[in-house]
């Protein structure tokens, strides 16, 4: 590609940014006073407990001692980067562990719109880019960026049967709407699936989003069918997957069957984080839960039986995508200070011994 074209494809992108964000602020508005499309009787009986009375498991003074050791001088501190809530434990930052590049694989795994705009801001392509230089093995399994979960489930598999002939296992990072269709290809290919040592959820949307619901009609019609770069016209059903009443039935199906272990990173920014393009939609969430990354309430991004690694100041974009680099003259829209690369490679130390407890009989 000429450089000239490339920079003309880039100037339609960040024009067509600055019309999404303020076609959001349009659709919230729509939506904002409608009735929720999810039907009371179709919501499953669920109640919002302490996290250790869910049944997850607190790793938040491990993650931080590994992320902090991590963190550049001349970088954000690091209580800057990870929220303390109350009840963390305190620990000390371990050596690295030795040999983890030769033993574990790692694959990332996009949420929605992501192959629209890959060509221009790609979820983890600074982690990526760190692990490697460290002689990891990485893949990025792309999915539809509007596709539905049962669609992305039959992409993932593909992928997994390709990386197949490498026996080590994969630790897998799935962000936002890509946790939904990572658990829907464990449940519909659990051969393939068996490859999966651990999945690490950053901003997963384990429970769905209230968005989802308030948006569903406008989106079906105006977002699903609106030409972007890339990537297929949706159907709406890729929304119905985020709808909290479908995710909350879903676990009650197939919960049981999950049993790989899941680590969750929750994006949880604190108001003056929140990038501009998403202000709208984090003041739409606040009428529900303030502690919210714009996208998802921060309680609905921790799976059931997890582990919970921290709560990232990062709103949902910025926890995973590093879309001010990617797009220079609209990095006014974002807030990104976030250190993408020490918060995957803490997430991967603190995974691994949390594996090799397991595996030895510890807790």
């Amino acid at each position: 590609m000429s450089l000239s074209r490339a920079r003309s494809l880039r100037k339609r992108f960040e024009n067509l940014i600055r019309t999404a964000a303020a076609g959001t602020l349009v659709l919230l508005g729509a939506c904002a006073s409608g009735e929720s499309l999810g039907r009371r009787d179709a919501i499953p009986p669920y109640t919002i407990v302490a996290i250790r009375d869910a049944g997850v498991r607190d790793l938040r003074g491990e993650f931080r001692a590994a992320v902090c050791a991590r963190l550049e001088a001349d970088g954000p501190g690091c209580e800057d980067v990870l929220l303390r809530l109350a009840g963390e434990s305190v620990a000390t930052a371990l050596p690295p562990i030795d040999g983890l590049a030769q033993r574990y694989r790692v694959a990332f795994v996009p949420g929605l719109f992501s192959e629209c705009f890959e060509d221009f801001a790609r979820p983890f392509a600074d982690a990526q880019a760190d692990l490697q230089a460290q002689g990891f093995t990485v893949d990025y399994f792309q999915v539809a960026g509007r596709g539905s979960s049962a669609k992305n489930a039959a992409r993932l598999a593909e992928h997994f049967r390709a990386a197949a002939g490498d026996a080590r296992p994969i630790i897998v990072f799935a962000y936002s709407k890509g946790l939904v269709d990572l658990l829907e290809f464990m449940v519909r290919s659990p051969d393939e699936a068996r490859q999966i040592a651990a999945v690490v959820t950053v901003a997963g949307a384990a429970n769905g989003s209230p968005l989802a619901d308030q948006m569903h009609a406008v989106y079906r019609a105006v977002g699903a069918p609106f030409p972007l770069p890339n990537c297929a016209p949706g159907t709406g059903e890729e929304l119905v997957d985020l709808q909290p009443d479908v995710r909350i039935a879903w676990w009650q199906r197939h919960g049981e069957s999950i049993t790989v272990p899941l680590f969750a990173l929750v994006a949880a920014p604190e108001p003056d984080r929140v990038s501009p393009a998403t202000r709208a939609s984090y003041r739409q969430l606040a009428k529900v839960d303030v502690r919210n990354d714009g996208k998802l309430l921060w309680q609905d991004q921790i799976p059931p039986r997890s582990y919970l690694l921290g709560y990232v100041n990062a709103d949902h974009w910025s926890i995973a995508v590093p879309v001010a680099t990617g797009m220079p003259k609209a990095s006014f829209l974002f807030r990104d200070e976030t250190p993408r690369a020490a918060l995957v490679g803490g997430a991967l130390d603190v995974v691994a011994r949390a594996l090799a407890d397991s595996a030895a009989g510890g807790s």
